[in-house]
């Protein structure tokens, strides 16, 4: 007692002549250069790591390393509690160390170790620490009702201490796991828990993460500028702190701020300098997640190498992290850990067993004579079988073996595809215009956009040229990635001819459309591709109410007060066609409070209800009529609802498109 006095003496003194966290560094390293007690070492070791976390990682490493090594080498001498305290504090150090580096299994091994030796000291505060931690690393493997488990035990414990300010860390994790489970309501209410202990014991610090996670709430709600409000409350604490790695999360929720606000340019420009913070610190987990993130505003402003590059990186990362080995790893560290504390519970209960069982033992030696005759002539015979059996079990092992690589080649080409076709699925919504910019022209509007599959056959346009909008629907030929490839031609197709050709009826605009889309499939003579798309295309003259219409084999709903009224398209796709004529435009004066609905077919000939049958146009066809007096922020919602209604477990037929504009 008397030399751990003399340590926290030390400690205090040295904190309180440093103000700074560098400053009490420079002494705690001052000290270990002069001092040769192991027993005040290995506490300076665990205080230099324990500071140096939040500015330099490396270091901090390279102390909780020692007090490990000094500690373990001690209690080969001498298994004193006051040793195996700081040994457990090393352990934990070291997990939050290899947690950070992205190694979770490493990380849970150094938390149990910890834990195991923090229960034997009855140290309830580094227990509730080390079941803190755990949490984390299920929260990160995404096994969210593990770590609400350990998140629980964690708060428990705290809570029986008094501990408040440990207390509001947990309470904000718990919400935080609840954000990832989309139940937003209850994420919201730990944070408020916590927020009221904050103000109550004036911490500042956990005050401002708090006002990040409601800003994080806010901006997931699309409320992007109240959630601005809560992330500059928290910048501002953390700037005057200069902490590094909530300066480069404010930084991350920057990016999201602006790219929900359709700012792309400042979202970049906030995720880049995220991004090298990251790199520099060198938080794997948090550089994948900034990857990802980045990857897709790059797609979206059509920065596509940059875009691959990152989200290549992204896949290395994640698959190197949260591969199946770490998975099962980390499973096989819980199941040990459970049954090594099991074990401890039941050695004094089997010690007393044992003695029965002895006793027991000499009891049945003279019986178990009698059985090893008859013992040995059922082994000879047992022998000779399993002879039998494990020539048998060879041949059936290697046939097993060799299917057993068939798979994993065949599992292995089905990622690479499966990765592809996702990151094809960027590039095809990166063409798309964002909901922002339709809503740029006409406020209340809605895109319902369903595909079938990964990437998708339909795709919507829209484009603006002086005072006239273009908008379409087109369902192309085919789904998936066929439909998608379709989609590229049929889409640029469009373009060049607004572009190129200067066009701006819409008849005229389709009429160059399909020969552009032949042209493009008669390129390769030796096929005859039929393939091509349906389409509404509407042009719109805003400031004369009026709209120009038409049509390949789709049509267009117009709903003027609670009447529908049904423009039909030309009854010819855009592609190869016999007997190929003119398209037709129609002409109509528009009022304030008109709807226009465009849409492909996939909605009315989806399969579903109790016999299994089509929806079919005319139920459609009312949907939208019964559907078109509600706010149109509500009208996407009731589509949705209804198609999931009617599919019920039925496999999704085709894609479905569908967009609406209110004059």
């Amino acid at each position: 007692m008397k030399i751990k006095g003399a340590i926290l003496f030390i400690l205090f003194a040295i904190s309180s002549i440093a103000n700074s966290e560098n400053s009490r560094i420079d002494s705690l390293l001052n000290l270990v250069s002069t001092e040769k007690n192991d027993s005040i070492l290995v506490a300076v070791y665990n205080e230099i790591g324990s500071i140096s976390t939040r500015q330099d990682e490396v270091l901090a490493r390279e102390y909780w390393v020692k007090a490990q090594e000094l500690s373990e080498n001690q209690l080969k001498k001498d298994t004193s509690i006051y040793y195996s305290s700081h040994l457990a504090t090393a352990y934990n150090g070291m997990g939050i160390m290899s947690k950070r580096n992205g190694n979770l299994s490493e990380a849970l091994s150094y938390y149990q170790k910890s834990l195991k030796l923090n229960e034997a000291l009855d140290d309830v505060g580094k227990a509730s620490t080390n079941y803190y931690n755990i949490g984390v690393i299920y929260r990160n493997l995404k096994e969210y009702d593990k770590c609400l488990e350990y998140y629980d035990k964690s708060l428990s414990l705290r809570e029986s201490l008094n501990d408040t300010s440990e207390s509001i860390k947990s309470l904000v994790s718990i919400g935080v796991v609840y954000r990832r489970l989309d139940n937003h309501d209850k994420a919201l209410e730990f944070y408020h828990k916590g927020l009221e202990l904050c103000k109550l014991i004036k911490h500042e610090g956990m005050e401002a993460q708090i006002y990040n996670n409601i800003g994080v709430i806010h901006n997931l709600n699309e409320e992007h500028l109240e959630a601005k409000k809560y992330f500059d409350k928290s910048f501002e604490y953390d700037i005057r702190h200069k902490n590094q790695a909530n300066i480069a999360k404010y930084y991350s929720n920057m990016m999201a701020v602006y790219k929900g606000l359709g700012n792309y340019k400042k979202a970049l420009y906030f995720g880049e300098k995220s991004y090298n913070m990251y790199v520099e610190m060198g938080r794997v987990i948090d550089v994948s997640t900034l990857s990802h993130k980045l990857s897709d505003l790059y797609a979206k402003t059509s920065q596509f190498e940059k875009s691959l590059t990152l989200y290549k990186e992204y896949i290395a990362i994640r698959d190197s992290i949260y591969n199946e080995k770490t998975t099962r790893e980390v499973t096989q560290k819980e199941m040990q850990f459970a049954f090594d504390k099991q074990l401890m519970t039941d050695s004094l209960a089997r010690v007393e067993a044992e003695k029965i069982t002895e006793l027991k033992h000499q009891q049945e030696i003279k019986q178990q004579k009698t059985y090893t005759y008859a013992g040995v002539l059922i082994l000879l015979l047992v022998v000779g079988f399993s002879i039998f059996v494990l020539n048998r079990l060879k041949i059936s092992n290697e046939q097993k073996a060799t299917i057993q690589q068939q798979k994993l080649e065949v599992e292995e080409k089905n990622k690479e595809i499966t990765d592809s076709i996702t990151y094809a699925k960027r590039i095809q919504t990166a063409m798309l215009p964002s909901a922002a910019e339709v809503k740029e022209s006409f406020s209340d509007s809605f895109i319902y956009f369903k595909p079938k599959d990964i990437v998708a056959g339909d795709f919507y346009w829209y484009k603006k040229v002086n005072n006239k909008v273009f908008v379409a629907v087109a369902d192309c030929t085919g789904h998936g990635v066929p439909g998608a490839l379709v989609s590229v031609v049929c889409n640029n197709a469009l373009d060049r001819a607004v572009n190129d050709f200067r066009l701006l009826d819409p008849a005229q605009i389709l009429d160059k459309t399909a020969a552009l889309v032949i042209e493009a499939f008669d390129g390769n003579n030796e096929q005859d591709v039929k393939d091509g798309m349906d389409i509404s295309l509407c042009s719109f003259d805003i400031e004369n109410n009026k709209l120009e219409y038409a049509g390949a084999i789709n049509s267009m709903f117009h709903v003027k007060g609670k009447d529908l009224i049904e423009i039909k398209g030309d009854k010819q796709p855009i592609g190869r066609f016999r007997n190929i004529k003119p398209f037709t435009t129609h002409k109509i004066n528009l009022v304030k409070g008109d709807r226009i609905y465009l849409f492909s077919d996939g909605y009315a000939d989806q399969f579903g209800g109790e016999r299994g049958k089509k929806y079919m146009y005319k139920r459609y066809r009312d949907l939208i009529l019964g559907i078109s007096s509600k706010e149109f922020s509500k009208q996407k919602a009731e589509l949705e609802m209804e198609f999931k209604a009617w599919k019920g477990e039925l496999d999704q037929l085709d894609d479905v498109c569908i967009l609406g504009i209110k004059i």
